[in-house]
């Protein structure tokens, strides 16, 4: 079993890549991610579980299981961190956030609900993060909240796209977020969509 982004498209992605990013940024409804703020858009695939990443055939199954542990392990550091429960579930759903503390401080996370393997830029190997999901419409986002976007890229239903600083970024500690900080910015991820208006402050949001 080989792992995906085969050789044959490598000539072919990074036109393809910003063609689609490109029509994907005039389209308004679509509400694609900023690139001022996580780059230009690049290839990622997306998966629930290590036996669905297996079952796709794209990835070895060390790879996905590497991928599914390295979002578990960063997940406590890199979750988006919430000031009050209701602030967060209207995001990812009732029942669908933990309360944690750290270092004298309370917040709501997310439950963890996917992982992202993505190709650095450089081509030296996989870059693993946890993904969490938008309650209304099932989109994922990074804990930074990059949204992936553009689901079945290259005619495979767990490839999606997102901007290329959600992949190469290093993981860092998610700020705690306030409900005016939130509104601020239209929702987690700041994305602002005619597609699920009235869910995340407007936003929409599965690291960054």
């Amino acid at each position: 079993m080989t792992d995906s982004f085969p050789t044959r498209r490598k000539r072919s992605a990074a036109a393809g890549l910003t063609a689609a990013g490109a029509l994907a940024m005039l389209s308004g409804c679509d509400g694609t991610p900023d690139q001022q703020q996580f780059g230009p858009p690049t290839e990622v695939s997306a998966f629930k579980t290590v036996d669905e990443c297996v079952a796709s055939g794209a990835f070895a199954k060390v790879t996905c299981e590497n991928a599914a542990k390295e979002a578990a392990n960063t997940d406590g550091k890199a979750a988006p961190r919430f000031e009050e429960k209701s602030l967060c579930e209207d995001q990812f759903g009732s029942g669908q956030c933990l309360a944690r503390n750290e270092g004298g401080q309370s917040f709501f996370v997310p439950l963890l609900t996917g992982f992202m393997i993505g190709r650095l830029l450089n081509g030296s190997g996989y870059r693993y993060n946890g993904l969490y999901q938008n309650r209304r419409d099932g989109s994922w986002y990074t804990p930074s909240g990059a949204w992936l976007y553009g689901g079945g890229y290259g005619g495979r239903g767990y490839n999606y796209q997102v901007g290329s600083r959600a992949v190469t970024a290093p993981i860092t500690t998610q700020r705690i977020q306030t409900r005016s900080s939130v509104v601020s910015r239209g929702g987690f991820g700041g994305r602002v969509s005619a597609r699920s208006s009235g869910g995340w402050g407007g936003g929409r949001s599965f690291g960054g």
